[in-house]
Parts: C-alpha cells; structure tokens; sequence
C-alpha cells in the first residue's frame, strides 16, 4: 500500500482537555521545531477557552489553528483533526509531553525512508530505562498492545501509542478514522484497534525512536478516570472486547478474555468490592455487540477560535463579571 511520492508535510493535531497551563509548554516545543512544512492543529474541549494558549499561538509564523470543540472524547478529537488536516502525515501527540527540535522532522523522514503509513515514536515515561527491546507489538493471547517505546531499535511494529505516532491521512481516511464507539471511560486501546485495521488493510507500521517525545502523562484533565475503578473497568472491558471480538480467531477467545477478567479481579481488590470485576464483565459484554458494528466516525463540529475573536470573547466575559 506504501510508495515513495513526496509528502506535502505534516498536520500536527493535540487534543486537549482541561490541561490549560501543561498545553502551553507542549506548544514552546512543537512551535519551535526544525522542520518547516508543517501546521498545528488544536483540538480543545475544554469547558473554558484556553485565551493564552491561543495569544502564543498567534505569535507563531506557521500556521496554528484553535478550536473549540462542541464534543468530548478522544477518538472523536482525533477524527476532527483528520479533516482540518491540510497535510499528508498526521502526527498525533498529547497535550502533555517535551520533545527536542527533531521530532517532526523525524517523523517525516521514517515515512519516507521506510514506507511507512503509520510511525510509532519514541516515548519517555516516568520509570522507562532504554533499552533494545522489540517496541510496539501485539500479544494475541492476553490482548494486549505490548508498547515498549522506550526502546533504541527502530524496526517494523504492530502499533503506535496515542501520544506520539503519525499516519498518512489518506490511510486514516481509507480505514473510516478512528472509532468513537471505544470512546468509553479513559478511551483504552482507540490507538491499537486502529492499527489492528490498518494492519488489515495492508498497511505498514514502523517504530522510530529518534522520533522521541516525553510523556508527562499529567495527574489530571486529559480522559483519565480517577479512582473510579468500576467506571475505568467497565471502559477497560468494553473497549478489549472490541478487540478480541472484531480482530482476533476465536482460538485466542478464551486467554484474552481470562486475562480480562482477572484484570477486573485485581481492581476489585484495589476497590474492596466487588463493583469493577462486575464492571468489567458488563463491559465485556456490551463491547462484543459493538465489536459487530463498523467503526463509527460522526459528523462532529467545533468553532474555530481566531485571535481577533477570542479577544472579544474575553472582553465580554469581564464586562460580565
């Protein structure tokens, strides 16, 4: 499916929720990147409109886009940022990382030198060690997207992780984008079942870990559910259904599905109840219906927030107060 034809540059699209002031140092960072074809696209959905963030944008001599969004959730951002893209790669990254003045550039060039649809980046999380391990693949017995991207060895992988990967628009388009249905508790495996269907559709997937990013993963905002442990569990068993039921031969059912539930009991024991392994098993449930349906990828809305404007908005949110 890959070729060799030049690229038009990349979208870099940040979904963005309640994370006001940590947005800000992600952008410091994208904005003053090395490479030069590329547009950032903000996708907040936030109940307050970030004005500084849009005041730095406006700074910026690329081209910078901020929009309000009239919906929440993760997938849906991801797929209102494919069709504000003006670019032929998309890097998705989150609201909440450091990266060096490489990180487009390296992108870019792994889509061109190993054509790539998709390229997995180079992640830092707190605890990670480097090390030259196999990064990005998919144990079918438990179901579980293995990341590793910590690791120094580039090659071919299974899968991106949501805070650092890029894909050709034209092949996010050509799989139906990424589906809303797993936009349930804290939106679990959206990344990898996308890149289960792109493996389907014979696209290619490679790890790149000069394309390096670190990942904060900030306590709060974002989609995380805190401490909610039914809510995440029922989210978790739902969202792996999805998974096992649409992707995987039924001969790894039965592991895949035990690996869950022994999750559900783990959480029950943290909870000291037996609300998330019940949790669990409904959402286990309700995700192998859904696992029947096609992806779905909605007809989404948001207002585009121009520096102009937003000092406007500004003006009458004071002469309110």
């Amino acid at each position: 499916m890959s070729n060799s034809i030049s690229l038009n540059g990349v979208s870099v699209v940040i979904p963005t929720i309640d994370r006001a002031e940590v947005l800000i140092d992600t952008l410091k960072d994208i904005i003053n990147q090395d490479f030069v074809n590329y547009e950032i696209i903000v996708i907040d959905q936030s109940d307050e409109i970030n004005f500084k963030a849009i005041e730095f944008l406006d700074s910026s001599k690329i081209t910078c886009r901020y929009f309000n969004a009239h919906f929440k959730g993760l997938p849906q951002a991801r797929n209102f940022g494919l069709k504000q893209a003006s670019k032929d790669i998309i890097l998705y990254i989150d609201d909440d990382i450091r990266c060096e003045k490489d990180l487009i550039r390296n992108h870019y060039q792994a889509h061109l030198s190993h054509e790539a649809d998709l390229v997995a980046g180079g992640i830092t999380e707190k605890g990670d060690i480097a090390n030259d391990k196999v990064a990005g693949y998919f144990n079918k017995w438990t179901a579980t997207a293995v990341s590793n991207f910590s690791s120094t060895v580039s090659g071919r992988c299974s899968h991106g992780k949501g805070c650092n990967f890029s894909i050709k628009k034209r092949a996010l388009f050509k799989v139906g984008g990424v589906d809303e249905l797993l936009n349930i508790g804290a939106a679990l495996y959206e990344e990898s079942e996308l890149a289960l269907r792109l493996e389907k559709a014979g696209y290619k997937a490679w790890f790149e870990p000069k394309a390096h990013l670190i990942h904060l993963a900030a306590p709060m905002g974002g989609c995380r559910v805190i401490k909610d442990w039914p809510k995440y569990m029922y989210g978790l068993g739902h969202n792996r259904a999805i998974l096992v039921f649409r992707h995987l031969s039924p001969i790894y059912w039965p592991t895949a599905l035990i690996r869950t539930l022994l999750l559900g009991i783990s959480y029950s024991r943290l909870d000291k109840s037996i609300k998330p392994f019940i949790s669990v098993v409904k959402g286990l449930n309700h995700g192998r219906k859904a696992a029947r349906l096609r992806p779905l990828n909605t007809d989404l809305s948001g207002e585009e927030i121009l520096m102009k404007e937003a000092q406007i908005i500004r003006s009458q949110s004071c002469d309110t107060v």
